[in-house]
This record gives structure tokens, C-alpha cells and sequence, in this order.
């Protein structure tokens, strides 16, 4: 390998071109190639980049180091696999996958052939994010963790709102409480039918050891986007909202969930890096120090099997 890595992106929509702007402002790597469909569409990219409409070209080339795969999740399974049966370490865009049996199959692929995956649950690599998790020293006495995330919209065929809005919240809960629930219930709250596709919003509580539980709301049948993460002690609370504050709020005494307020911003951190500036320098940094892992895609795995649980779950309501 050489001084540079060489990154292949398959797929090149909303976070597509997330991942080509991140990528353009590091120094150890290099976009050389991307696959996509619709070469009419993104002209710019043809004329500035490697571009091919096979994305077999980027899993099977010797010239590519690691691969981030930024298309429909349906299509994750396919590509990610071939990826890791040919040594290509890569970055997976949630969900994981639409089912446990193909996430199960990823992490055995992973260990029989020693490949790094990573899942972008992109806000556990949020410097906020971060930052909360080192406040959370002593998780024996944590109690509950109240957390909401949704927008109106977006309304897709292929993934529901719970696969789409789900991953973020379930994924942070067990990173924190590093165990998989004991009971799971789940309600459907708001529902309707957009443009004839189904949207809903959802309520989850996840029951955890010694009376710990998570209350989950998430949908895209909200009025305006939001993205509340609040850890509860017996006396104090910490607040993780990326999306009114820039820093991680504690309040003396718990709030009731419905009580949450915002609060003026305050610079106590440092934004240079988002979150997939951070995802992408790990990813570069566990490939040239051979850190091979599973610890990401374990926990993608659980919620994936979370996700199955709660859809079913909602099947049966």
C-alpha cells in the first residue's frame, strides 16, 4: 500500500456527494474512482473524476483500497459482500442491511476474512456525540435515556420510516448502555399516506438490566426536523440536540421529556471536523495501522436485529 489510500465510492446521490466533498480536503487519501448510474445527471463528476456505471469495477480493482458504499439500502448486500471477499475494507451507509440474516452473514464474512466494516450510524461520530459519552462516567447510575429524531419526510418507496429514522436513535442507545434490550415494545403513534407511500411516526421503549429503559420517538410525519438525545441520572440530565445547540446541555434536575427547551448556543467545542470528516480519518487510520475490528459492525448487527424485532412488532399491532 502506498503513503496514499486509495478510496473507491459506489454511489454518488445526497451522501455520495457528502462523502466526495469530505474526501476532497484530506491529505492521506484519494477518491479514485466512483460508480454511479445517470451520467447525463452528474456531468461535473465525469468530467473531474474516474467515474464508471459498474460498480464490480471498484469492488474487483487492485487499485482500490478501501470502498464507501453510499447506495439504496436493498443494494448494500450485494456489493458489500463481494467487497469484503476480496479484502476491500469499507464503509456502509445505514441500514446495514434490510435484514438480520444478511447482516449475520457480513460479520461472518468480516472474521473469515479479516476485512473492517464500518456502519455510518453518522451521529455516533458526531464531536457532540463524543463529547456526551465522555460525560457518561458512571452508567451504574443512569436511568433512562429519552430520545426523538425525525422531520417531515423524506417519503421512500424502499425504506420506511422506521428503517430510515430508526438506526440513529437505536444505534446511540445501545453504544451508551452496551447491552441489547431485554423487552421491546413498540407503537405506532401518527400514520398516513404521502404521495402514496406509507409515513409514520413511532414510539419505542426499550427495557434494559436494573430497570434502565429508552423511550424512542422517531417518524417523518413531523412537523420540522429534530434530533433530541437526553441521558438521565437521578439528579441531572445530559442533552445531546446537534441541531440547536453546539454543546452537550446538563440541567440540574430531570425534565420531563415533553419540558425540553432549547438553549442558546455556545462554542465550548471544536466543529472543524464533522461527523464523516471523523468517520472517514478512522476509517483511513484503522487501514494503515491493520486495526481489524468488529466492533462497528456487531453493533450494526444488533440493530439490524432490532429493527426486524420492532417491525414485526408493528406487523402485529
Amino acid at each position: 500500500m502506498s503513503n496514499e489510500l486509495r478510496i473507491g465510492l459506489i454511489g454518488a446521490g445526497n451522501w455520495g456527494k457528502n462523502y466526495i466533498n469530505t474526501l476532497k480536503k484530506k491529505k492521506k487519501v484519494s477518491l479514485k474512482k466512483i460508480a454511479f448510474k445517470n451520467f447525463k445527471e452528474k456531468r461535473n463528476l465525469v468530467k473531474d473524476y474516474d467515474v464508471t456505471d459498474n460498480w464490480h469495477d471498484i469492488t474487483l480493482s487492485s487499485e482500490i483500497d478501501g470502498i464507501i458504499i453510499a447506495t439504496p439500502p436493498k443494494t448494500h448486500f450485494e456489493i458489500a459482500s463481494e467487497a469484503i471477499k476480496n479484502g476491500k475494507p469499507v464503509i456502509i451507509e445505514k441500514p446495514l442491511t434490510l435484514n438480520l440474516k444478511d447482516a449475520s452473514e457480513f460479520l461472518e464474512l468480516s472474521i473469515k476474512h479479516k476485512v473492517l466494516v464500518k456502519v455510518n450510524h453518522v451521529y455516533l461520530y458526531h464531536p457532540l456525540y463524543r463529547l456526551l459519552k465522555r460525560q457518561l462516567k458512571n452508567k451504574n447510575n443512569l436511568k433512562s435515556i429519552y430520545s426523538i429524531g425525525g422531520n417531515y419526510g423524506p417519503f421512500r418507496k424502499d425504506v420506511s420510516s422506521l428503517w430510515d429514522w430508526g438506526p440513529h436513535d437505536l444505534s446511540m442507545c445501545l453504544d451508551i448502555l452496551g447491552e441489547y434490550p431485554s423487552e421491546i415494545k413498540a407503537e405506532i403513534v401518527k400514520k398516513d399516506f404521502i404521495n402514496c407511500i406509507e409515513a409514520s411516526n413511532l414510539k419505542i421503549i426499550l427495557d434494559f438490566k436494573n430497570k434502565k429503559y429508552a423511550e424512542i420517538n422517531i417518524g417523518n410525519l413531523m412537523e420540522n426536523k429534530k434530533r433530541i438525545f437526553k441521558v438521565n441520572y437521578e439528579n441531572h440530565s445530559y442533552i445531546f440536540d446537534p441541531i440547536n445547540n453546539n454543546s452537550i446541555k446538563k440541567n440540574g434536575n430531570i425534565l420531563k421529556t415533553d419540558l425540553i427547551k432549547k438553549n442558546k448556543k455556545s462554542n465550548d467545542i471544536n466543529h472543524e471536523k464533522n461527523s464523516l470528516d471523523i468517520l472517514i480519518d478512522e476509517f483511513v487510520d484503522d487501514i494503515f495501522s491493520r486495526n481489524f475490528n468488529i466492533r462497528d459492525l456487531k453493533l450494526g448487527l444488533n440493530v439490524i436485529k432490532l429493527l426486524e424485532k420492532i417491525d414485526n412488532l408493528l406487523k402485529v399491532e
